[in-house]
């Protein structure tokens, strides 16, 4: 999804500028708006390999062994962008998105299971790269649209 812009008029009177202003405005409810759709898409996705593996995570589960030394939890964490603190995994283009997720993820997950929330921290270098990827991937949809004179 792209996201169409218009190139920012000259201006030389409050009216121009009050123009530019709205437009401005516009256009990061634009920006803000495909954010959002990000953050959605990512909860709507969100653990997508645990219902098709539900056999063996069961499995897994019933068996007593702790999860994150069977085959299950390893595979599922590798495969979930939102896991990228753990076992040292993470995407190339790790972005906000992720991280969002990520956090949403253990908030709900100790809410539900302790009914307080835990401790939760990111690699301020993680932080870094995921903030840096996700500025290119913003601007790498944003479409310029000249402006025509009147």
């Amino acid at each position: 999804m792209s996201i169409k812009i218009k190139k920012c008029p000259a201006t030389d009177s409050k009216e121009d500028l009050l123009t530019a202003i709205a437009m401005h405005i516009n256009d990061v409810q634009k920006g803000c708006a495909f954010m959002a759709n990000k953050i959605i898409e990512a909860g709507i996705n969100h653990d997508y390999t645990k219902i098709p593996t539900i056999d063996e995570f069961m499995e897994e589960f019933k068996s007593g062994i702790e999860l994150k030394t069977g085959k299950w939890y390893p595979a599922h964490i590798n495969n979930e962008r939102h896991h990228f603190y753990s076992l040292d995994k993470c995407p190339d283009d790790v972005n906000l998105i992720d991280v969002i997720e990520a956090l949403v993820d253990c908030a709900m997950a100790a809410r539900a299971r302790i009914g307080q929330m835990t401790k939760i921290s990111i690699r301020p270098e993680l932080l870094a790269k995921a903030f840096k990827n996700t500025v290119e991937m913003l601007d790498n949809e944003i479409i310029i649209e000249e402006v025509r004179n009147k």
